[in-house]
């Protein structure tokens, strides 16, 4: 009997962005987006106890419009310079707007240095923006495998099909589930939907017999579902998802 090929393991994502001189101005620059860039040496100590940290806060700000990038000062002696970096790490902030993209405008960062902090400091600057985080239509299973996978709570929102639907209906739920993740900001999200009937056998599997919209959490770590069961609202959404935080909401 032939032995199985053994199963590749998946790579770890790292969300954080290695920048150049050759990409920093197209990356940074020339984005609208909120950058934080972190400038470290290979062997600082402080940059190394940083690192898990501002891994972490990369990963829970994907889909938020918001960036964490790495130059290694050591390699990029000219960004160095440009940006008068003195010690390490130091962590720069680039805000929102191409008219915030200036050198002069870039201002560093003195706040707490873990991954709470961090988020929290982004997320209040993607507020004052008023930035729409990601929603991501699944329309195949690798919108779902990449945008779904870590320390992250996934979650799914089933709607109406278009055709027991019309599109004034679509818009307004995609308008309450970017007000809800807009709310939810801080919190470990990512957020997807799909419209009722493309998944059949999904539905099935999630006993999701009892009307659209439907709201599901999925934590890929812990291997755990919730089923949202009351009435789709704004509010009945938001405390679904504080339930869901804590452990409740019929795991």
């Amino acid at each position: 009997m032939e032995k199985e090929a053994p199963k590749k393991k998946k790579k770890a994502v790292d969300d954080r962005v290695t920048l150049t001189v050759a990409n920093f101005d197209e990356k940074v620059m020339k984005s609208k987006e909120i950058w934080m860039v972190e400038f470290y040496a290979p062997w600082c100590g402080h940059c190394k106890s940083l690192e898990p940290e501002y891994k972490s806060a990369a990963s829970q700000l994907r889909g938020q419009k918001v960036n964490l990038g790495l130059v290694d000062a050591t390699v990029e002696e000219d960004l160095a310079r440009r940006f008068d970096i003195k010690g390490f790490p130091t962590l720069k902030i680039f805000n929102y707007g191409l008219q915030n993209k200036k050198d002069s405008k870039a201002h560093d960062y003195n706040g707490g240095r873990t991954a709470k902090d961090i988020v929290d400091y982004l997320s209040g600057l993607a507020d004052k923006a008023d930035i729409e985080p990601d929603v991501y239509e699944i329309v195949k299973q690798g919108v779902y495998d990449d945008n779904c996978q870590g320390t992250v709570i996934c979650i799914i929102n089933f709607l109406p099909n278009i055709y027991d639907s019309n599109a004034k209906e679509r818009k307004g739920y995609l308008n309450a589930i970017n007000a809800v993740a807009k709310k939810n900001r801080k919190a470990p999200f990512r957020w997807f939907w799909l419209q009722a009937g493309d998944q059949l056998d999904l539905e099935r599997q999630l006993n999701l017999g009892f009307g659209f919209p439907a709201v599901i959490a999925v934590s890929p770590n812990k291997k755990m579902i919730a089923t949202m069961r009351g009435s789709f609202s704004e509010d009945n959404v938001n405390s679904f998802l504080t339930d869901v935080q804590v452990g409740k909401g019929g795991l």
